[in-house]
């Protein structure tokens, strides 16, 4: 950690690119969805009566519809609509309070003036997607400074941020980088995984070379900065305990020992349990999951083979070798991320719907990587028949699925 080095001009023109291709790619992905629309009968039309939902609407109101309406899909339905009325049903808790809350604040300050142009909704509906989009760019570029972190500014490797607040953590802000994770896990359930990073880095990492009193102070300092990531999920499921144990009559799952709201809509509403989604209707779904599914084993064997010492000993043990001259993506540096990847894997295998771990998995630094890792080892002299099935295959995945999912995305087709 605390690898922060200055960015080089260099750097600075491929921030410069990778914010113009962010930009591109959005308007590209609208354009996609927008055209389809009028070639595709949508499976659920319903939806776009909820924008405008009355006859004497505007012209304005009309077209802001047709291109917007691409945008009103799946969870934006219900986040939309969490953003609008706040919290009226109970299945709604399976989506967290960040950003419905932050469209209302861009609602009713910034764009409030479009009161006179647009419905409440179709504000709150543009507030949703300009927060989504930026957040996008913003990530993009963000992964490609915590990729020069992780491989030490390696240029070689500046491709990896192509493929796609750790980067703090790296940098050695970790108490900024706490307060980041806590805003994450106040806008998604898997925001709190990142506590893992705390307990690697200061309770693990180096345990084998410090005395007990350094182990007893680190063990404070990583309560801590966990319990500040986690602030963001246990508020939330604190107001809904409140909201239907207290104030409420009890429902059924206030009486649980640990009692999470969170945890019982996922499981009675959606159906998202341990190995509930294990059913013969359901194997469509799990072929659609393959390709990331094999990524992911394949990556985390990929990494683990070289030494398996190191992966076993959790970093404690391993071979004598700098790894990393072999290739930027077996240093040690990404051990953590590798367990973090090992980890959601397993999660996403045994408790999700199969068929979103594709976008689950966008948000993983660790497949970028190793898609990248593919592709150049797949373009290098000493590349094998394999080596170019896989990198190519793979680049010729991303881009199919990624067109296929717009359009299936924009006229209500699963996989969401």
């Amino acid at each position: 950690m605390d690898q922060n080095k200055p960015f080089t001009s260099s750097n600075n023109n491929h921030i410069a690119l990778i914010f113009k291709l962010s930009i591109l790619s959005r308007f590209l992905a609208w354009i996609i969805a927008l055209i389809s629309t009028f070639i595709v009968d949508d499976y659920d039309s319903s939806v776009d009566t909820i924008l405008i939902s009355h006859e004497d609407s505007t012209l304005i109101q009309k077209i802001f519809n047709i291109c917007f309406r691409v945008f009103l899909r799946w969870d934006a339905f219900y986040f939309t609509h969490i953003s609008e009325e706040g919290y009226v049903y109970e299945q709604e808790h399976a989506f967290f309070p960040l950003l419905p809350l932050l469209a209302r604040g861009l609602s009713n300050s910034v764009f409030l003036p479009l009161g006179y142009f647009l419905t409440y909704r179709q504000i709150l509906l543009l507030s949703g997607v300009l927060i989504a989009n930026v957040s996008f760019i913003l990530a993009s570029i963000n992964l490609y400074k915590l990729t020069l972190l992780i491989f030490n500014n390696k240029e070689k490797y500046e491709k990896y941020a192509l493929f796609f607040g750790m980067r703090l953590f790296y940098e050695g802000n970790i108490w900024i980088a706490a307060f980041i994770w806590s805003l994450s896990s106040f806008t998604r359930s898997n925001g709190i995984v990142y506590i893992g990073f705390y307990i690697y880095e200061f309770l693990i990492k180096d345990i084998n070379r410090i005395n007990v009193m350094k182990i007893f102070v680190r063990l404070i300092k990583t309560t801590i900065l966990s319990l500040i990531v986690l602030f963001g999920f246990l508020t939330f499921q604190s107001y809904g305990y409140y909201e239907y144990c207290i104030l409420n009559e009890p429902r059924s799952w206030c009486n649980n020992k640990i009692p999470v709201l969170y945890s019982f809509v996922q499981i009675f509403y959606w159906n998202a349990g341990f190995l509930t989604y294990y059913e013969i209707k359901q194997i469509p779904n799990f072929l659609l999951a393959t390709p990331m599914i094999l990524l992911s084993f394949y990556g985390i064997y990929d990494y683990s083979k070289i030494d398996f010492k190191r992966i076993f000993t959790l970093g404690l043990q391993q071979k004598q070798q700098q790894l990393e001259i072999k290739t930027p993506y077996y240093t040690h540096n990404l051990l953590p991320f590798i367990y973090l990847w090992a980890v959601l894997l397993l999660y996403s295998i045994t408790s999700i719907h199969i068929q979103v771990i594709t976008r689950f998995f966008s948000s993983q630094p660790t497949v970028y990587w190793f898609v990248a890792h593919l592709f150049m080892r797949s373009i290098s002299k000493e590349a094998s028949k394999l080596d170019k099935i896989l990198g190519y295959g793979m680049m010729v995945y991303f881009v199919l699925y990624g067109g296929s999912g717009i359009i299936l995305f924009a006229n209500f087709f699963p996989p969401a």
